[in-house]
């Protein structure tokens, strides 16, 4: 497939006729095969929808984490994209703008070639009903508008991390939370089972979805970033515990370290708990949705499990904290077996949020409550 995909590359550099589906399709496995995988389980018309959706986020984070571009490239670069978008990719005069601010973007990098030619994303975008475009369009230019925030705040800064938990969280929804809302809009707009009430019932949830996902990845990957001088590790929060954060990560400070990480494990795992509800409220006549949602909850939820019982590989900035692809290949068939049962899905992810409550000598509050022994799951009032 690698070869199908330098052809297609090759065609776009050419400025011929390419087959945009089978190109996006094989791309997102370049740049996410976290993602491409779970996107394999939704069935039309979810999938390309979502996949575009996808593809239109991860340019702009192309630009927002780029070590090549200044922070005045990357805010121009993004406005850039977001008028580019507005137009449907129509106004070649902003794709040629991107062009000319990201000369140093190479066509080797899969993730710089798709936001240099992200003709193959908007031919398909343009194929998508109203409704669709509208939530891409929410989500794109939001997403936009916060990571140029982020990225003029990160150059003003003094220091590495964020400055407060707030913060955090502000970075969080920017990056992820929008992502969810964009999904939901898209389950809502495709779904003939999600009707009103249900989508408010989501929706209620939806940030949290997205969000706790990313706080998994800030959490797992903390020491080593700390060590590259990257963190988004809150500032005010490592001084709470007396230490300074660019300090972290030493071995000097390792019970100041599990404090701090502590703190943001389980408010990583609050969010998951409200994931984990945004799911079983997706009816069950949507397995492949369910699927979709709940596959990346009991991975993340397992991370965080091997993490507070390994702390040296949390804490070693060299360390990798890792779910073992024994339990990967079993959880996926797990949930392939049982989406559609949800006191099973509530039990699983439970032997998780246990393992971590047992390390961590607390007790996390949950959102919903089993009735009695019944293969049924209430929301909690």
């Amino acid at each position: 497939m690698s070869d199908v995909l330098e052809k297609l590359k090759v065609e776009i550099l050419k400025g011929e006729k390419t087959d945009a589906k089978l190109f996006n399709r094989l791309m997102l496995k370049k740049v996410s095969r976290t993602f491409a995988l779970t996107i394999r389980a939704l069935g039309e018309p979810f999938r390309e929808p979502v996949l575009v959706g996808y593809l239109l986020c991860r340019i702009a984070d192309t630009f927002e984490d780029s070590e090549k571009l200044s922070a005045e490239e990357k805010t121009a670069a993004l406005e850039n994209f977001r008028l580019f978008f507005l137009s449907e990719g129509k106004d070649e005069q902003y794709l040629k703008n991107i062009r000319e601010i990201c000369t140093a973007f190479t066509s080797d990098d899969d993730e710089e070639f798709i936001a240099l030619y992200p003709d193959t994303v908007f031919e398909r975008y343009r194929a998508f009903p109203a409704n669709a475009k509208k939530a891409m369009i929410n989500t794109v230019c939001e997403m936009v508008e916060g990571m140029k925030k982020t990225v003029v705040r990160q150059n003003e800064a003094t220091e590495i991390g964020t400055k407060s938990l707030e913060e955090l969280e502000e970075y969080c929804y920017f990056v992820a939370g929008t992502v969810g809302n964009m999904l939901t809009d898209l389950f809502y707009g495709f779904s003939p089972w999600i009707n009103e009430k249900l989508y408010e019932q989501m929706s209620e949830h939806k940030t949290a979805f997205a969000e706790a996902l990313q706080l998994t990845n800030i959490i797992k990957d903390a020491m080593g970033d700390l060590k590259r001088g990257v963190s988004f590790i809150p500032r005010d929060l490592a001084q709470q515990y007396g230490v300074n954060l660019e300090k972290l990560y030493l071995p000097e400070n390792r019970k100041q370290a599990q404090e701090v990480m502590n703190v943001l494990i389980i408010k990583a795992v609050k969010s998951l708990n409200r994931a984990l509800l945004y799911s079983i409220l997706i009816p069950k006549q949507e397995p492949r949705m369910r699927i979709f949602c709940v596959m990346p909850i009991l991975f993340a939820i397992k991370t965080l499990a091997v993490a507070v019982e390994n702390t040296d590989d949390l804490l070693n900035a060299d360390g990798a904290v890792k779910v073992n692809r024994e339990d990967v290949k079993k959880t996926i068939n797990f949930v392939a077996l049982n989406c559609v049962w949800d006191y099973q899905l509530v039990v699983a992810y439970e032997k998780d949020l246990k393992r971590i409550e047992k390390a961590l000598g607390i007790q996390i509050e949950i959102p919903f409550k089993k009735a009695g022994f019944l293969p049924i799951v209430h929301l909690a009032e």
